[in-house]
């Protein structure tokens, strides 16, 4: 058994015990202050049975028909125990107000009965503080009602107590006017504990927390921007929304880990959480023209990939230069087509309408190349001549076969302190010297490490 549920079985056990000897005592000293008393313990008891199975209740775990769990049936018990609160109170503050009306006041307050209010103060107590704290650690809004209620519990018997003691002491109405009091908070408690439950009910937002959400997802790395935060609680869980901006630049990857990161933030902050984080692309403001017109390449349909970009500047204004990769099997028309959206994204984006396009072949689907180094060692041996030839070593050399498509690939030690540009430059001449080497070559790749 939870804590939680064996929590609230004590309180039943608790309540109908105060039942039982609020009514014994107040039907035989006539207090309606002790009668009142008694009806409140008795609704206490219906509020215990209630939270009980409410408990249980929001203890399930999410199904098909309910995917954020079973939590709100503790606020729809909570909402419940307010109701009856509510009826409790008007029939204890017009009982009262007829008793003073017609001066009557039927008690007999012998000793027995201070003594078993004391014991009651005691009770209410215990009760009180047990359901709050363990409320309280455990998030459990049933638990929390429970608590109110019990304190409630505890300030009417005070008041009552002081009403027979005054009956006592021959004040005329002092039972009567206690027995209002304690209505009225035990109306006071129905209506706070209504309002907060209905809150909850009602998705409304705890107050300072989405404040504080939007704080710590800026926090995190990789977030640009924070669009939208959606926060609410339930059974004593918090539910999160969060749309979050993210560089277009960073990829599918990413920007997946900066939602993740997101997620686990949100979750060491509010404890009990359920985070659900939707990633934008965000264009930020220190993207250079290359990155953006990459973005806008990749807006558009067929696009695989692009790289090689150049931004001119010539008298005729700024133009660009890029290679796309495109499907192998387009037809020139679809291409064609490609092309122009890709020149509209390009000037939308950087305002340049001069866009030079190299298309490019993209098979992902082709069948593996084969290494045919060994069959075919003059093709190998004109390839290594060629790379020897500017780079004053073969280094490693492997000739492949993708169907009727021929490869060439080098790897080619050199100096660590040479700078990325020499070593392009190094690899753009021995592509130069393989293909003048080899007519037929497709594609030569050249590692320089």
């Amino acid at each position: 058994m939870s804590i939680a549920r064996r929590t609230a079985l004590v309180s039943l056990a608790a309540a109908v015990v105060l039942v039982v000897v609020k009514l014994v005592v107040g039907l035989a000293s006539g207090s309606l202050g002790v009668l009142a008393e008694a009806a409140h313990s008795g609704i206490d008891a219906v509020s215990a049975v209630l939270t009980l199975y409410a408990v249980g209740v929001a203890e399930r775990p999410a199904d098909r028909e309910h995917p954020y769990g079973h939590g709100k049936a503790q606020h729809l018990a909570a909402l419940g125990e307010a109701v009856f609160l509510s009826g409790a109170a008007v029939w204890i503050a017009v009982e009262a107000v007829l008793r003073l009306q017609s001066g009557s006041s039927p008690i007999n307050p012998r000793p027995y009965v201070f003594v078993v209010l004391l014991f009651v103060l005691v009770v209410d107590a215990t009760r009180t503080t047990v359901s709050l704290r363990t409320g309280r650690r455990q998030r459990n809004a049933a638990l929390i009602a429970n608590a109110w209620h019990f304190g409630s519990d505890f300030a009417g018997t005070v008041a009552v107590l002081v009403g027979v003691a005054l009956a006592a002491a021959g004040v005329p109405g002092g039972d009567s006017v206690a027995a209002i009091f304690v209505a009225v908070i035990v109306l006071v408690a129905a209506v706070r504990l209504g309002r907060g439950n209905v809150d909850a009910l009602m998705d409304r937002a705890p107050s300072g927390l989405t404040g504080l959400v939007e704080r710590v997802v800026r926090s995190v790395a990789g977030v640009a921007e924070v669009r939208s935060v959606r926060v609410r609680e339930a059974g004593g869980e918090s539910f999160a929304d969060i749309v979050i901006g993210v560089s277009r630049l960073d990829g599918i990857e990413k920007m997946h880990e900066t939602s993740d990161r997101v997620e686990q933030a949100v979750r060491d902050t509010l404890g009990r959480a359920q985070v659900q984080v939707h990633v934008e692309p965000a264009a930020l403001a220190e993207e250079r023209p290359n990155e953006r017109v990459a973005a806008a390449a990749m807006r558009v349909p067929g696009v695989v990939e692009a790289h090689n970009i150049t931004v001119l500047e010539d008298a005729g204004g700024r133009a660009v230069t890029l290679h796309v990769r495109l499907p192998e099997d387009a037809t020139l028309r679809q291409v064609a087509q490609a092309v122009e959206r890709l020149k509209r994204e390009i000037l939308a984006e950087v305002g340049i309408a001069r866009v030079y396009a190299h298309v490019e072949p993209s098979a992902p689907d082709a069948q593996p190349a084969h290494d045919v180094s060994a069959t075919e060692p003059d093709v190998r041996g004109r390839a290594q001549a060629a790379v020897r030839s500017v780079a004053g070593t073969a280094g490693e050399v492997v000739v492949y076969r993708q169907g009727g498509r021929l490869l060439v690939v080098t790897s080619l030690p050199a100096d660590p302190g040479t700078s990325v540009r020499d070593a392009h430059a190094l690899a753009s001449r021995v592509e130069d010297a393989v293909r003048d080497a080899l007519d037929a070559v497709d594609d030569v790749i050249v590692e320089v490490h």
